[in-house]
């Protein structure tokens, strides 16, 4: 079974490969992620990066502009995405488990 550190490897290829690999290097140094704490050991492995986060200047209106949610089989290893929304602007349809400050 993948450890965590493994899983999030995948879980961001799969971000880039969606993304853009052009767009996902030089964006990534300014993300936010967000994962299960390490005292959950569930099999599936959850994680979430966000890219820009105002939708507008007003912060009590915290949206994310590009982001991605996804989960990770850390047994079989496949990738699934959760939610998402690409620079180009195309959000998932019918998302999984829908982001709800996007």
């Amino acid at each position: 079974m993948l450890n965590k550190t493994k899983a999030k490897i995948l879980a961001c290829g799969a971000i880039a490969d969606l993304f853009g690999l052009d767009y996902f290097r030089s964006h990534i140094e300014e993300a936010c992620e967000s994962y299960l704490t390490d005292d959950c050991d569930d099999i599936d492995y959850e994680y979430f990066l966000g890219f820009d986060e105002y939708d507008d200047a007003d912060e009590n209106d915290y949206k994310w502009k590009i982001f991605a949610r996804v989960s990770v089989n850390r047994q079989t290893r496949k990738v699934t995405f959760l939610d998402y929304k690409t620079p180009d602007g195309k959000r998932m349809k019918n998302p999984i488990k829908p982001i709800n400050f996007a």
